[in-house]
């Protein structure tokens, strides 16, 4: 331990002993509204399985504050010395068991490398990467404006001229931070990706008013050459009648996945945040959660799902361990689905608690409203399929989708209880009725199930 450094993290822990601040509940307050929303984009690009986390830390001021008002682990405490430029990103760290693991077992590698235009300075600060991904850490400094009023439009990854990653909001934007009076933002991007190259270019863009700067590091890195350690499990259980089995987990440093299989006689259909109240609790009351909107299919049409945690415990050894369920996003199957004919204006099938009503087709174009209160999941169409199986995408804006059956649609709020949907009709023939599949709804089912992991 460095006696210097161990000093001076004491002396600034007792300097402000008497702040109370809930670092912890402001810090994750501010991930959950952004992972939120990150969501409910990826929703809106056709229900991408983007996998990503995102934490934040809103000033210089309570980044101080964090990191002297919890508990400094000598470990820790000696690798934060030893790490140019690592004071930037204690708080992402600390807020995070996994990656705080990571960086005492020398997995953090830094990268410290800036650019600068029009007085915004992103900075690379460094990166944690095994064989299934890797956590960037970057930071966001101005010199004269307030770092709250730029806004994220994209995050990438590339090698050359080919994408390795993509995080883009096409023709939205979310804020950096809700917090004024800042000129610093510190932030982490999550990526999953077993065929990243270790020469990459990290780029970001940042709306500063009507301007978007565009800022793109090049870099290089090692991934570490560690194994995942799989426990395997394959114990199934009933939740309202449905069979889930718990096959297996997958423990990587930067990530812990669950896998579940569904049975494919169950009579509900598992909806797209199915498992956001998944846990995993262990001997000394420790708890592992899912992270919320990131559960997924491997295989669309297969049965098998991947529900990532928020932290992962690779380098914990919990002796025993279980997991519990929670709510689960499900729906029966036979009401999972709308159908439309066109050609007599009306809802055919619907959902026996439907929230669609004010059906119209008019100048070749189909709309109808959904109920959307604060309270209802997010409910979202990316497709549609005739009555002969063909598929459509409903293009709502962004890039172009590769198939030619699109038709162009919008979805607004039109107030604080609903939300319209309105598409163009297929120019090409089609047959009625139009079949809407129901991929997120206010529905879940729950029993008081614990499954023994170790």
């Amino acid at each position: 331990m460095f006696k210097e450094e161990e000093n001076k993290l004491e002396k600034r822990k007792n300097a402000i002993d008497q702040v109370k601040i809930p670092a912890d509940k402001l810090h994750f307050a501010v991930r959950q509204g952004f992972e939120k929303a990150k969501n409910e984009r990826a929703l809106k690009r056709n229900i991408i399985r983007k996998r990503s986390t995102w934490s934040i830390v809103v000033a210089v001021i309570l980044l101080i504050t964090f990191v002297t008002s919890i508990t400094v682990s000598p470990v820790f405490a000696s690798k934060v010395a030893l790490i140019p430029g690592m004071d930037k990103i204690v708080a992402l760290i600390k807020q995070d068991r996994g990656l705080t693991a990571e960086i005492e077992n020398d997995f953090y590698q830094p990268i410290n490398l800036s650019q600068e235009k029009n007085g915004i300075t992103v900075t690379l600060d460094g990166v944690i990467a095994d064989k299934k991904g890797m956590v960037i850490f970057y930071s966001v400094h101005t010199n004269q404006m307030d770092v709250g009023s730029l806004e994220l439009k994209y995050i990438q990854l590339w090698t050359g001229m080919n994408s390795r990653y993509r995080f883009d909001l096409n023709d939205s934007v979310l804020p950096l931070t809700e917090r004024k009076d800042s000129q610093f933002f510190s932030s982490t991007e999550h990526i999953e990706s077993s065929k990243l190259e270790e020469e990459l270019s990290w780029a970001i863009g940042l709306k500063n008013g009507e301007k978007i700067e565009h800022f793109k590091i090049p870099f290089s890195y090692k991934k570490m050459d560690v194994e995942s350690k799989n426990i395997v499990v394959n114990k199934e259980v009933t939740i309202d009648g449905q069979r889930i089995k718990v096959k297996e987990l997958i423990v990587d440093p930067i990530r812990t996945v669950v896998r579940l299989e569904e049975n494919p006689h169950n009579s509900k259909k598992l909806l797209a945040r199915a498992f956001d109240e998944l846990e995993l609790k262990d001997d000394l009351g420790r708890t592992w959660s899912a992270l919320p909107g990131n559960s997924y299919k491997p295989l669309l049409n297969g049965d098998v799902w991947d529900v990532p945690l928020k932290e992962s415990f690779y380098f914990y050894e919990p002796n025993k361990l279980s997991l519990t369920f929670g709510k689960i996003a499900a729906m029966d199957k036979d009401q999972a689905y709308i159908l439309i004919d066109t050609e007599s204006k009306a809802f055919l099938k619907q959902p026996s608690e439907s929230l669609f009503f004010n059906l119209k087709v008019e100048n070749e174009k189909v709309s109808f409203t959904i109920e959307a209160d604060n309270n209802n999941d997010f409910v979202y169409f990316p497709r549609f399929t005739d009555a002969t199986g063909r598929d459509f995408i409903i293009y709502y804006k962004g890039l172009f989708p590769s198939t030619a059956n699109y038709v162009r649609g919008s979805l607004v709020q039109v107030s604080n209880e609903e939300m319209k949907l309105e598409f163009d009709l297929p120019w090409e023939k089609f047959t009625n009725p139009l079949r809407f599949e129901l991929d997120s709804y206010p529905s879940w089912i729950e029993d008081d199930v614990k499954v023994d992991i170790k």
